[in-house]
């Protein structure tokens, strides 16, 4: 079982994005997920807002477009046993 100080320091870079703001500029809807993933969803690549460019899987959407406005937002990335922390990082919601 890994502790949240440790998930914290492994990941600290996946945080940065959130909050932030940006634009799709490509996007695949992901039909087979892998093992630990649920159901169908939506890769995207965001160029954010100081032109640098982030991977990340939406949320919250039905439709996607290439321009569509994007945050970042806090949730949860996978399922946990009930003695496991819960991770959590950034994925992207149309603003």
């Amino acid at each position: 079982m890994k502790s949240a100080v440790k998930i914290w320091r492994e990941r600290k870079e996946r945080y940065k994005s959130l909050g932030k703001t940006g634009e799709v500029v490509s996007w695949t809807k992901i039909i087979e997920a892998p093992d630990g993933w649920q159901g169908q969803y939506y890769g995207v690549m965001v160029e954010l807002d100081d032109k640098s460019k982030v991977m990340g899987q939406m949320v919250d959407c039905q439709k996607i477009r290439v321009g569509d406005k994007v945050t970042g937002v806090l949730r949860r990335l996978g399922e946990a046993e009930e003695n496991e922390v819960i991770e959590y990082g950034v994925k992207w919601k149309k603003q």
